[in-house]
């Protein structure tokens, strides 16, 4: 019995849903989200900002791969001369101060990753807003991304609503 009922909803579902539809006509929209991002004013700024980071990052990791350049020149230059234990042990340096030049690398990577998803975050959200109030100002039934991928293929009735957008948020 529960079977059958289930069976019925199901196929009223299926017939009941394409009439559903028909009544009303879908508009679907597009946009390049990417392109519109960068031409918020904000990505100015915060492009900036990374920017400035790497530079300090950047005078850091080279002061360190000196410091490891200059120690290993030192290191071949008198190791003919240095004694089994006192090779070893230079050799351990020099490897420890690779691991930490390794590892410094890839903390800061990771916080200037961390660092510009924080700063993308709200602007992120204010285009996610935009596109929301031109999806509903305009009765689209979906917005899609174009650059995420999503979109294989786009009929001559989709809408391009970058540039609509671009006006929401007093970029155009």
């Amino acid at each position: 019995m529960y079977k059958d009922m289930k069976k019925a909803i199901l196929l009223f579902s299926i017939i009941a849903l394409p009439l559903t539809v028909s009544a009303q006509e879908l508009k679907f929209g597009y946009i390049s989200a990417q392109e519109v991002m960068m031409e918020m004013p904000e990505i100015n700024a915060i492009e900036k900002e990374i920017a400035d980071f790497n530079a300090q990052n950047t005078k850091y990791m080279q002061d360190m791969q000196k410091e490891i350049e200059d120690k290993a020149a030192k290191y071949e230059k008198e190791r003919a001369t240095l004694s089994e234990s006192i090779r070893k042990v230079q050799e351990e340096d020099l490897q420890i101060l690779y691991q930490r030049y390794q590892n410094a690398q890839q903390t800061l990577y990771t916080e200037m990753q961390d660092k510009q998803a924080k700063l993308l975050q709200p602007v992120q959200e204010r285009l996610k807003k935009a596109i929301e109030a031109v999806g509903k100002k305009n009765n689209f039934f979906f917005v899609f991304n174009l650059d995420e991928g999503g979109v294989v293929y786009k009929s001559e009735k989709a809408i391009d609503i970058t540039a609509l957008v671009k006006k929401e948020l007093g970029i155009l």
